[in-house]
């Protein structure tokens, strides 16, 4: 299933299911409130969730749109809201 098949409350899950599996964690212990400092996600494991998405979705996201707000206080809900549009967008 393609991303532009899904509605966005299913692809924001989905999102949450690719970066739980890198931090090795159940996407339902994954608060939207978390922030990435609470999650310990650091430039590897990002570029390393970016990668799995791009390749799930068959998409190029990118992260050069992300630097300014990639910050140890962004949410987690901001980071996969963000991510999801761009995944949308790339359709």
């Amino acid at each position: 299933m393609s991303a532009q098949d899904l509605d966005p409350r299913t692809l924001d899950a989905m999102v949450k299911e690719i970066l739980a599996l890198r931090l090795r964690v159940a996407p339902d212990q994954l608060s939207d409130a978390f922030t990435l400092e609470d999650l310990g996600m650091d430039s590897l494991l990002l570029a390393e969730s970016l990668t799995a998405l791009e390749t799930r979705f068959d998409v190029v996201i990118d992260p050069v749109r992300f630097a300014e707000r990639l910050t140890p206080s962004l949410s987690l809900g901001a980071l996969i809201s963000e991510l999801a549009a761009q995944i949308g967008a790339a359709r």
